[in-house]
């Protein structure tokens, strides 16, 4: 029989398994004695083991074999669950991970395990004979004992492990794996309808048919709901790129020698996929800060009066069509006065603007590329990159990114960050000349402000806001353009958030919201500053979409 067909779906089910098993690893370091994860452990070997052998990939069935065996004596009790067997079976997902990279890259996962092999074989009983189960049932002997096998099946797609087979095949009917090139497509489509359907909108104001504008609303209402469907279809959890944090957070926690516990709150809120992708590498260098830079020694914390044991903590919270996500760590805190120090000292600000920066900046100048202030460069960090990646990347998703700290009580990173960044509601302003589109997430209100409620602090011009001072930016002059005099009673302002604080952006004027399609920009454009991409209007006209709370 011919498994080929099968391959991309043994990849894709055996990463998910390998998945479990770092999960399951990690959190049997925190609590040995957990019956459930020792056998969920022992479970998704086994199921590895039956695909590959029944996929012809025999050195990924042998090691896969090795490690159940192994966890078959932990699970009797002949061994005890420490450090060395996590660090052991973690060697093994790692080792799998290599072979299963070798089975996609069109080979047959033969790479050489001998010593790992070796090593498991060690804390197993004498065997009597070499441990194999064949694809078509048959007969193993592990340990002097025999025992009848039935034929192991193939992916769970197919027929699942067999210790849960009647929830995961009723999963199976239900699901169906689609390519993400096909995702693509459909949104990319569904974008050229919602500029079509705007297109017509304003070819019925021209016309002024009611009979135009009602097919129009209904078209609009259907548009509505294939593109929410179409964003169902596309949306993934968070947990699909946060599984492996918390052997992330072990290893590096290992290797600086620091007791760390790892916590995750809202890992099954749902973003788009294209958010999904992006947002693993950024949340990885925050992780690394944390364990490295963000908490001390068990040492130093004794002599704090903390708990030797760190603590890292990532939250997810949706509010309406917005996620936040915050990480945070219960270490030394960052101090401004030392960012600050150092910023001068490597020329990113000169002397005298040193005084004027409060706190909240201090913490983003760490956001600069190349600042750092580790004394040392090792693997783990220290090397002046990580946060201006990370800005750089929740800034290009349409989100924004701030950082609170306390010295001596820990750091909070929060990321806002949008569910999807496709096909958003937009606000069109003018600036002059110049018609550019603001994500109505990012608009806070729209004023037309009185011009005697305007003064002045020092040079800038600034407006209360129920009691708060909000200062004015002139948007024009943002985006390079000539500035004009304001003329008549009321001044248009579009009121935002920069950096954490409220500003309030003069236009001069606004022309209304409407669904938009949004494209990347590509090069040269990409490296305009405070611009997130492009989008389509019905008249044929390409407008810029602005990433406000960056603009300055």
């Amino acid at each position: 029989m011919d498994m080929s067909q099968y391959k991309e779906m043994f990849i894709s089910e055996a990463r998910e398994h390998l998945r479990v098993i770092s999960d399951n690893i990690v959190a049997l370091e925190q609590d040995t004695a957990d019956r459930e994860q020792i056998d969920s452990l022992f479970r998704k070997a086994h199921s590895i083991k039956g695909m590959a052998a029944s996929m012809g990939y025999d050195a990924v069935a042998e090691l896969a074999h090795k490690m159940e065996d192994f966890m078959d004596q932990i699970r009797k009790g002949t061994h005890a669950f420490g450090s060395a067997a996590a660090d052991l079976m973690l060697e093994g997902t790692d080792q799998l991970s290599l072979m299963l990279k070798d089975v996609e890259s069109g080979g047959n996962g033969g790479l050489d395990s001998g010593d790992l092999l070796q090593r498991l074989i060690s804390q197993l009983p004498a065997a009597t004979a070499q441990i194999f189960e064949l694809p078509g049932g048959g007969v193993f002997e592990d340990a002097g004992e025999t025992a009848a096998v039935e034929p192991p099946l193939v992916l769970s797609a197919m027929a699942p492990a067999r210790s849960e087979p009647v929830k995961e095949k009723l999963e199976t009917q239900q699901t169906v794996r689609v390519k993400t090139e096909l995702l693509d497509h459909l949104i990319n489509i569904t974008g050229a309808l919602v500029t079509n359907k705007q297109r017509l909108k304003d070819i019925g104001g021209e016309l002024g048919s009611a009979r135009l504008d009602d097919a129009i609303a209904d078209l609009a209402k259907d548009l509505r709901q294939l593109h929410n469907e179409v964003l169902k279809v596309r949306m993934m959890p968070l947990a699909a790129i946060t599984e492996r944090f918390p052997r992330v957070v072990r290893d590096l926690a290992k290797k600086t020698g620091k007791d760390v516990v790892f916590e995750m709150e809202g890992k099954n809120i749902e973003f788009d996929r294209g958010i999904i992708e992006e947002l693993s590498d950024p949340l990885i260098h925050i992780l690394r800060n944390a364990v490295d830079h963000g908490l001390e020694t068990a040492a130093e914390r004794r002599a704090a009066g903390k708990d030797e044991t760190g603590r890292i903590k990532l939250v997810a919270l949706r509010e309406k069509d917005q996620v936040f996500l915050t990480i945070s760590d219960d270490g030394r805190g960052m101090d401004p006065a030392k960012l600050i120090a150092s910023a001068v000292a490597k020329e990113f600000i000169r002397p005298e603007e040193a005084s004027a920066i409060s706190p909240r900046d201090a913490f983003m100048l760490t956001c600069i590329p190349g600042f750092s202030t580790a004394s040392e460069i090792t693997d783990v960090s220290g090397r002046g990159v990580g946060m201006d990646a990370v800005q750089s990347t929740i800034k290009s998703l349409g989100g924004s990114l701030t950082i609170e700290s306390q010295l001596g009580e820990g750091t909070r990173i929060i990321l806002k960050l949008p569910l999807t960044n496709a096909i958003i509601n937009i606000l069109l302003v003018k600036c002059q000349s110049l018609i550019v589109g603001v994500p109505v997430t990012n608009v806070l209100r729209t004023l037309e402000i009185d011009r005697s409620l305007i003064t002045k602090r020092g040079k800038r011009k600034v407006f209360y806001l129920e009691d708060e001072i909000v200062p004015l930016l002139s948007l024009g002059r943002i985006l390079g353009q000539v500035p004009k005099p304001l003329t008549g009673k009321y001044v248009p302002t579009l009121v935002t958030e920069m950096k954490g604080l409220k500003v309030g952006l003069v236009v001069d004027g606004f022309m209304g919201q409407q669904e938009a399609f949004v494209k990347p920009l590509g090069r040269p454009l990409t490296r305009l500053k405070g611009v997130n991409g492009g989008a389509i209007l019905g008249d044929g006209r390409v407008i810029f979409l602005l990433d406000v709370s960056n603009l300055v």
